[in-house]
């Protein structure tokens, strides 16, 4: 009987490979997931973190709002943040936003982006570090759970950011003493307090205040009705001078008037080296124009004249700044950046103030100026021009009846007087005297008789004659200049000749700029060289005719009759080299033309120049233990030999000779002295100064007097007043040449 097997079966085969097949498609699935949504998710997430970042960069604030999740919506709105991003980065002066992405990851709440964003700020360059959360809303949008910390990591949603400026200071001007004359002070403002005004006299108080300051009681009732204005708080309607006491004592007596103090630029010396120093004013549309580019903006306080104007790149500090966190109370979180201000250069200069003063004082109400320098090292000692200003006033604001004063005022106080150009008249005899005895043409040893009171060379000149106020016997150098004899110097003057005359002048420096870190006039001698006129020659010898010279350049010539014929370089700043001053540094005692005279005839002038002042037309100047050498000089500005209308400058150069060390030379020049006793009106007021200088002697002089306050733009300058130099020469119609000592005093 045979055995009946069973049939097999695969049904756990199957089963087995039926799950096998199920999980692999279903793998297959979840990869196919992955790789279709979850790769589309890291794209969308990667977009929103690009599109953020470059709305950032590029300023579109307006578009951040469309990337931010809506439960964050429900909390701010908008413009809230819009104007958040835009009032923090354009108050820090952001740009040049970057983005730098340091990596990112998906959790269970998110993604997270990790990156850097750097700027450039006002305090320098910003990088922080970051982190965004990304998430995805309610309609499977991934969007930003923003918060102000995507702004700054420390800054909280009641947080504000802060930037605060930190003033630099503007550079002091210092004399030699150390004495400041231009600094940062104060100023004076004055106001009302509503609470204390008198209701029973308002209308007729704020009338008079309104006269006083020269505004409208309009505009002051616009300034007290102002938002934030309370009966309590001070409203300033206007800046005055701080020293303007009279000013001040007035509008103080006005019931609720207040006068508080206020930075401000000071010019402690006031009308004294207002020409020197100059002033500061609030920048003009035009300069901000021409300056933004350096880093000025419409507040920006610039020099206006003098050395405030010419070292402004140098006095000018740079602001720094401050960028800071602060709570909701005001308290400090966290400084995001920092920059220190860079406070301004002080300049040093050689001017003596207290000198300056003395030379103020004794010039007065006249108009005219005064020059100071130390013979052997050049260093300038003051610098005065009269009538002045009060710069402290334009630094408030000048009054409009100040302004106008000022402008129209005949004697021109806002022209200085030292940088131009006059007609020198006798103080020049011995500049030809050493030109002469320097390339032979004079023998200091030649006796002549006199020639009497009047002179020509012959009968060819007509008319035309040279004379002079005195004979004195027999003629000599020395006593020429001793007497300033006119015809002397016109006979001296034809036997050099019109080439060595001008060939002298050309050496000390005639037609030159003289290196000094104010702009000066350039001395000239017109057509001297040219012109076939004798007469135009022979008056130039004693100073006249067409002969122009910079008091500074004048003085410098001077020096060489100290210094063995070497012309000293005037300089004033100490610090130039620091300073970055185009004239240069300059050392004391540096020559800037050497061997103008030969060492023998610089001698041989100064001991005539001696004698000026112990026997001649400077003995008003013989102080007792002093020895001093100077020249007096009249020179006539007239249109013609008949002009009786013409006006006379008065000179007088004086220098120690008897100090090894610091000898001391004072020129002055007083405009309009006809009638006063020519020269003889100066003499008297340089030798007081030597003698007060020398006593240690500190003058007082007001802050405010002739000519004080006003407009001191540089187009008031009006050309030298001394400029035409027509006085002594022979002009076409063949007038007489006139001797150029014709005062009434004795030359």
């Amino acid at each position: 009987m045979g055995v009946k097997r069973k049939k097999k079966t695969h049904t756990g085969a199957v089963v087995a490979i039926t799950l096998m097949i199920i999980v692999m498609l279903a793998a297959a699935g979840v990869l196919l997931w992955l790789f279709f949504f979850k790769g589309n998710d890291a794209d969308a997430v990667q977009k929103v973190y690009n599109t953020y970042t470059q709305d950032v960069a590029q300023g579109r604030y307006d578009a951040i709002y469309d990337l931010v999740h809506e439960d964050v919506q429900a909390s701010i709105d908008k413009e809230t943040l819009t104007a958040r991003y835009t009032n923090i980065l354009s108050g820090i002066d952001a740009s040049n936003i970057a983005f730098t992405l340091t990596g990112s990851e998906e959790t269970d709440n998110g993604w997270y982006y990790r990156y850097k964003m750097s700027m450039d700020t006002s305090t320098g360059v910003m990088d922080n570090s970051y982190t965004m959360q990304i998430c995805e809303d309610s309609q499977g949008e991934f969007k930003i759970m923003w918060s102000s910390n995507l702004i700054f990591p420390a800054l909280g949603d009641n947080d504000k950011v802060r930037v605060n400026t930190l003033d630099a200071s503007r550079g002091t001007i210092y004399d030699a003493d150390g004495a400041a004359i231009a600094l940062d002070g104060q100023g004076a403002s004055v106001g009302l307090v509503p609470g204390k005004i008198s209701a029973d006299t308002k209308d007729a108080d704020l009338e008079k205040l309104a006269g006083l300051l020269e505004v409208s009681v309009e505009y002051i009732n616009e300034q007290l009705s102002a938002a934030w204005v309370t009966d309590d708080v001070f409203v300033p309607i206007r800046s005055i001078a701080v020293d303007n006491q009279a000013l001040i004592d007035e509008v103080i007596s006005i019931p609720g008037v207040m006068v508080n103090n206020t930075n401000a630029r000071q010019y402690p010396y006031g009308n004294v080296l207002a020409h020197l120093t100059g002033y500061v004013q609030s920048i003009s549309a035009e300069e901000l124009e021409e300056m933004k580019d350096d880093g000025y903006d419409s507040n920006s306080i610039v020099g206006k004249n003098g050395l405030e104007k010419l070292y402004e790149s140098t006095l000018r500090g740079t602001d720094g700044c401050e960028i800071l966190i602060v709570n909701s109370d005001g308290s400090l979180k966290e400084t995001l950046g920092y920059k220190a201000a860079q406070n301004g250069k002080d300049v040093h200069l050689t001017i003596n103030a207290r000198l300056a003063k003395i030379l103020y004082s004794q010039l007065g109400a006249d108009k005219g100026l005064a020059v100071a320098m130390n013979m052997k090292t050049g260093q300038v000692l003051s610098l005065v021009s009269t009538p002045s200003y009060n710069p402290n006033e334009f630094v408030a604001g000048i009054t409009t009846s100040n302004w106008e004063a000022l402008n129209n005022n005949e004697a021109l106080p806002l022209y200085t007087r030292y940088t131009s150009t006059w007609v020198p008249g006798s103080v020049f005899k011995p500049v030809t005297a050493a030109i002469g005895l320097t390339n032979g043409t004079i023998d200091p040893n030649e006796v002549s008789p006199s020639n009497g009171l009047s002179w020509q060379k012959d009968s060819s000149w007509g008319n035309l004659t040279v004379t002079t106020l005195e004979t004195y016997g027999d003629v000599t150098l020395d006593k020429a200049i001793t007497y300033s004899d006119n015809i002397y110097f016109a006979k001296q003057a034809l036997n050099m000749g019109r080439d060595l005359f001008a060939n002298g002048l050309d050496a000390t420096g005639f037609g030159e700029t003289l290196p000094f870190t104010l702009g000066l006039g350039t001395s000239s001698y017109g057509s001297l060289r040219e012109s076939s006129d004798e007469l135009l020659l022979a008056n130039s010898g004693y100073g006249q005719a067409e002969m122009l010279v910079n008091p500074i350049h004048l003085a410098s010539i001077y020096t060489a009759f100290m210094n063995g014929g070497n012309m000293i370089q005037p300089y004033m700043v100490e610090n130039a080299a620091e300073l970055g001053d185009g004239s240069g540094a300059v050392a004391p005692g540096t020559v800037w033309k050497s061997g103008v005279f030969s060492a023998e005839a610089a001698e041989i002038v100064k001991q005539a120049l001696i004698h000026v002042v112990t026997e001649g037309t400077g003995t008003q100047a013989n102080i007792e233990g002093m020895t001093l050498a100077g020249k007096t000089g009249t020179a006539e500005i007239k249109a013609s030999q008949d002009d009786t209308t013409g006006t006379e400058l008065g000179w007088f150069i004086g220098f120690e000779v008897d100090s090894n060390n610091d000898p001391v030379m004072i020129l002055m020049m007083i405009e309009d002295v006809k009638d006063r006793n020519g020269s003889h009106y100066v003499v008297p007021k340089v030798a007081d100064a030597f003698s007060l200088y020398r006593a240690g002697t500190d003058v007082q002089v007001p802050s405010g007097d002739v000519g004080d306050a006003g407009n001191a733009d540089e187009s008031s300058g009006a050309e030298n007043t001394g400029g035409i130099g027509t006085a002594g020469t022979a002009d076409d119609s063949g007038q007489t040449a006139d001797n150029g000592d014709t005062a009434s005093g004795l030359e």
